[in-house]
């Protein structure tokens, strides 16, 4: 598919939306990947991101079925 067919497809696509809160994420979203603003981050993100990174090198992570399956047992109480 060329750029130009994709482009259709995605404006036939955009103009069959009607709900408002979609449009609204469907902006933000191509707002966020057209800004090239660099992201400056905060004390403490910068110690949540440590943090994080610790937890992966220490093999301290759950898979995506794990968490699915933590998230259906929370959801199901």
């Amino acid at each position: 598919m060329s750029t130009a067919e994709l482009k259709i497809d995605l404006i036939n696509q955009i103009t069959g939306i009607t709900d408002k809160v979609r449009l609204k994420e469907l902006l933000q979203l191509l707002k966020f990947q057209n800004d090239e603003t660099v992201y400056l981050t905060n004390e403490d993100e910068k110690k949540a991101i440590m943090e994080a990174r610790n937890e992966i090198k220490n093999e301290k992570v759950l898979s995506d079925a794990e968490v699915q399956k933590e998230i259906n047992e929370w959801l199901s109480k």
